[in-house]
C-alpha cells in the first residue's frame, strides 16, 4: 500500500494510491464508512495494522477518487513529531568524507534533529538560504515509525515500522563547518540541516509489506540530468533494526516519526570540483520500490527582504 499526503501545504489529508498510481483514494470517507472518526496521518500510522485491511478492501471498489494530476502531492507524513538524522551511516560516504578507503566509522550512529516543519512534498521547491553557498543533497531511505516506543529491542524493531519513503537530507555544508577549524566542538549540524524546506519526502510512503528487504534497494540521484549518486542500502553500517534500537535508547519514538538512515557516495561536496545547489537546479531521486522524487531549487530572500 502506498500512502500519500495531498492538498494545500500544511493542510494535506491522507490518502492511498490505487494500482495505476494515477488516482488517490482519500482515507477520510473510507474511515467514515467503516464507522471510524477522521484521523490525521500520524494516527493512521499508529493504527495501521488494524486499518490496513479496511483500506485495502476499499481500494478494490473505490467510491470516490482524486486524480493525481488534479492535486498537489505533499509529504506523505505532513506533521511528524520528530525527524531524526543518522549521520555517517554508509561506508562509502564515510570514506569520501574522510578522503580514504575503509575509514573508521562512528562507534554509534551520529544523531541530529531536523525541525518537523521543514518537511515539503516530492515536487515542492527547495529554497536555498542566502547564508549558504554550499547547499547539498543526500539521497536517503526514510523510515517512518508506526508504533512508538522506548528502549526497543532489535528483534522487535520492525514491529514499530509503518513503512519507507525517499528523503533528501538537505545540508548546507558551509553552515555546518564554518568554525570547525577552531574546534571540533563547533560543528553546526542542526543549523546546517534545519533550514526551512530542507526535508523533502515522497512521493509516497510504501508500507513495510511492500518492501521485503529495505537493505537491498538501489539509491540514485541526478542533478540537472547528471547522475551523481548510485549506491545500495546494503552499505548501511548500522541496519534499520539497529538504528531503531539505538535511537530508542536515548529518545522515545512516536507515531509518524521519521528516521533518515544515511546516504551513499556522490554528494555535491565531494564532486571534482565540488558542485552545490542553486536556483534553477532540479534534484531527481529514485529508490527501488519508493518511486521518484523531483525537487526544483530556488534562491531565498536576503535577511530583512521578506518572503
Amino acid at each position: 500500500m502506498k500512502i500519500v499526503g495531498f492538498g494545500p501545504p500544511r493542510s494535506e489529508q491522507p490518502g492511498v494510491l490505487l494500482d495505476d498510481e494515477q488516482q488517490i483514494l482519500p482515507l477520510a470517507p473510507v474511515l467514515t464508512r467503516a464507522g471510524l472518526p477522521t484521523l490525521d496521518t500520524n494516527t493512521v500510522l499508529a493504527f495501521l495494522p488494524y486499518l490496513q485491511p479496511i483500506i485495502e478492501t476499499a481500494m478494490k471498489d473505490p467510491h470516490h477518487t482524486v486524480a493525481v494530476g488534479s492535486t498537489r502531492l505533499g509529504p506523505p507524513v505532513p506533521r511528524p513529531e520528530k525527524i531524526i538524522v543518522a549521520g555517517g551511516n554508509y561506508q562509502s560516504h564515510v570514506d569520501e568524507a574522510s578522503g580514504r578507503k575503509n575509514a573508521p566509522s562512528p562507534s554509534e550512529p551520529l544523531l541530529v534533529l531536523k525541525p518537523s516543519n521543514t518537511v515539503i512534498g516530492p515536487h515542492d521547491t527547495l529554497v536555498r538560504p542566502p547564508q549558504t553557498q554550499q547547499l547539498d543533497y543526500e539521497t536517503e531511505i526514510a523510515v517512518v515509525i508506526g508504533h512508538g516506543g522506548h528502549r526497543i529491542a532489535q528483534e522487535d524493531a520492525y514491529e514499530h515500522v509503518a513503512g519507507y519513503m525517499i528523503g533528501n537530507d538537505v545540508t548546507a555544508r558551509d553552515m555546518a563547518f564554518k568554525d570547525i577549524g577552531l574546534s571540533p566542538l563547533y560543528a553546526q549540524l542542526t543549523r546546517a540541516k534545519g533550514i526551512p524546506t530542507g526535508a523533502p519526502f515522497g512521493p509516497w510512503l510504501a508500507t513495510k509489506d511492500e518492501i521485503p528487504d529495505p537493505h537491498d534497494l538501489r539509491l540514485r540521484c541526478w542533478v540537472n540530468g547528471e547522475l551523481r549518486q548510485d549506491g545500495s542500502s546494503s552499505e548501511m553500517i548500522v541496519d534499520i533494526p539497529g538504528l531503531i534500537s539505538d535511537i530508542s535508547k536515548v529518545m522515545e519514538f512516536s507515531p509518524g516519526d521519521i528516521i533518515y538512515t544515511g546516504t551513499t557516495t556522490g554528494c555535491g561536496a565531494f564532486q571534482d570540483p565540488p558542485s552545490f545547489l542553486f536556483a534553477g537546479d532540479v534534484v531527481r531521486m529514485e529508490i527501488t520500490g519508493l518511486g521518484v522524487m523531483e525537487t526544483p531549487v530556488t534562491d531565498g530572500y536576503a535577511d530583512g527582504a521578506g518572503r
